[in-house]
């Protein structure tokens, strides 16, 4: 055994034992005589050094402020054993390792110096100047700048903090992988699934396997999902929610103020693409299902309404237009809608939510439909059809309807069983509490309807056609009919009813979108089903909002009204 004690005195004969401690450094650059070649380390320094040989091989044991080289990476530590045949160094106290671009440090660590990994423990740190792990434990490859963790790793950049049980981190590639659950947070929100993968370079995360992505005032769900930090914007993929608070940008005028919890939009598909720096979505389904629009409202009094839409491209944006900013959604290829108060149809659609300006003000909801196969609307137990339809919807209730082009309307008398028609080149009809009062058609408008005896027999029929065409209704019922300009008239009597009059634009189904049929049976009801009945891991500090049981709920889903048949004892008048 060789020990050297730093500042030890000579003397006597001790010459031959300082000599020999000189060229311990030169030893280390001697060949050993084992099977295999290992990497030199050199000793730059320690306080104290002492040497033992065994049939083992040669042990050094360093103390204070050890430092130690093998080519271009530098170990550092309070004490270290350097165990030359095997090519192994074990540092303990603020270990301290560079190689190349990154450092490591941590309580104690094996080096292997023929492999250059380094297993390390307690309070592990990895810097590469851009990221930096901390973990319990990580096995460090310095050749392939490498280092796999476990017991927990958190991982900072560029403030994003990622936590995972276990995974590994390339400071070569900058590229961050997660075998176990991962969560990602930063100021705008939280991602987390059961793995990813990270790239710090680019700032995109691709996270896998219940991926869930939380903001202040929405929540995403996929089966995976593209996260770039910088643009905020996502793409995913597989069973896609996104759930939406609010209407306006109330944490951007005082961001202490909570999202609107009186409003909530979730958007259903396949694929969807999320920017949450412009507020935009488009969401897309598969071929044999669409992706699903719901829109939840809670009115003053705590009922809450829910609308459902379908179509084959659906995309949400954010329209701000002076302190106010709207919801526009465009539902295209194909739209079917279904509400308490109407049900729709149309090439494509255009829905735009303007929230209330103050308190006492009511909020408008704006619904345009478009296509050449004529959109549709029911409504008041009514079918309106036109080559272009908008509807108005104020404070929850139905406002106003306009129809342009090919306008026609269509009731059906369930007691007579006939159709009573209305047509003109335009509509333009007023609601109150969801029912039609008032409805005025031209130019070149007609009607056709119906009367009815007390014993709901047919009495007789009217056609009428002028300019312009005014009707009043009360209680489901015609009261007022008024004309203006190239009147013209027939009364049919009973006997000489034509059996089945159409007017031009003629359209009438029966058979209006209905809650079932545009909810469908799919992985959406599961989904709602599970939020309604608070699924596992909700945020207990979101904000109460409208539960997505209203959506399966059956008490807003009777059929719309038939009309009741026009009396005799309130019979139509007409007036040039």
């Amino acid at each position: 055994m060789i020990r050297e004690a730093r500042g030890a005195r000579d003397s006597g004969g001790g010459w031959w034992l300082r000599a020999l401690a000189l060229l311990i450094p030169f030893c280390l650059f001697i060949p050993q005589p084992s099977t295999a070649q290992t990497r030199l380390v050199e000793i730059l320094n320690a306080d104290y050094v002492e040497v033992t040989s065994d049939t083992a091989g040669v042990v050094r044991r360093l103390e204070g402020n050890v430092r130690l080289r093998q080519d271009t990476t530098l170990l550092r530590s309070r004490r270290a054993f350097y165990y030359e045949s095997r090519g192994e160094v074990v540092l303990d106290g603020a270990v301290r390792i560079l190689s190349g671009q990154d450092t490591l440090t941590a309580d104690a660590v094996t080096y292997d110096s023929n492999a250059k990994v380094a297993v390390a423990t307690g309070a592990v740190r990895l810097g590469d100047g851009e990221s930096v792990l901390f973990a319990p434990t990580a096995t460090y490859d310095s050749r392939a700048e490498i280092a796999a963790f476990s017991g927990g790793g958190r991982i900072l950049h560029r403030g994003a903090v990622l936590t995972s049980p276990e995974g590994t981190y390339s400071s070569a590639r900058r590229v961050a992988e997660f075998s176990g659950p991962v969560a990602l947070e930063d100021s705008s929100g939280t991602l987390t699934a059961a793995r990813g993968t990270y790239d710090a370079d680019v700032r995109r995360a691709d996270f896998s396997g219940d991926v869930r992505l939380r903001r202040p005032d929405a929540a995403l769900d996929a089966d995976s999902v593209v996260y770039f930090r910088r643009t905020e914007r996502a793409r995913a993929y597989g069973r896609v929610v996104l759930d939406r608070l609010g209407d306006d940008r109330r944490a951007e005028r005082a961001p202490e103020a909570s999202p609107d919890s009186s409003r909530r939009t979730l958007l259903f598909g396949e694929t969807l693409l999320f920017d949450g720096q412009e507020e935009t979505a488009s969401a897309r389904g598969e071929p044999d299902r669409d992706p699903l629009l719901l829109v939840l409202s809670r009115d003053s009094t705590g009922r809450v309404d829910s609308t459902l839409a379908r179509a084959p491209r659906i995309d949400a944006s954010r329209l701000a237009v002076g302190a106010d900013t709207s919801t526009v959604v465009v539902l295209a290829g194909g739209m079917r809608l279904w509400e308490r108060r109407l049900a729709a149809v149309a090439d494509s659609a255009r829905f735009v939510r303007t929230p209330a300006a103050d308190s006492l003000a009511e909020p408008l909801d704006r619904l345009g439909l478009f296509g050449a196969s004529r959109p549709s609307v029911w409504a008041d137990g009514s079918q309106l059809t036109g080559d272009s339809l908008f509807t108005t919807i104020r404070g929850g209730a139905v406002d106003s309807l306009l129809v342009l082009g090919r306008a026609f309307a269509a009731r059906l008398d369930s007691t007579l069983g006939r159709l009573q028609q209305i047509a003109g080149v335009r509509m333009v009809g007023r609601f109150d509490a969801d029912e039609l009062r008032s409805l005025g058609v031209g130019p070149n408008a007609q009607v056709v309807y119906y009367r009815a005896t007390p014993e709901g027999l047919l009495a007789g029929a009217e056609e009428l056609s002028a300019d312009t065409l005014s009707f009043r209704f009360a209680d489901g019922e015609l009261r007022e009919l008024s004309g203006y300009r190239g009147i013209e008239g027939t009364t049919y009597g009973p006997s000489v009813v034509p059996d089945d009059p159409r007017l031009p634009g003629f359209a009438y189904d029966p058979d209006a979108p209905t809650r079932e049929a545009v909810l469908g049976d799919g992985w959406e009801v599961g989904w709602l089903e599970r939020d309604a009945a608070g699924r596992p891991g909700a945020e207990d500090d979101r904000p109460q909002v409208p539960g997505a049981e209203e959506a399966l709920s059956s008490d807003d889903t009777e059929p719309l009204p038939d009309d009741e048949p026009i009396s005799d004892d309130a019979p139509p008048s007409s007036d040039g």
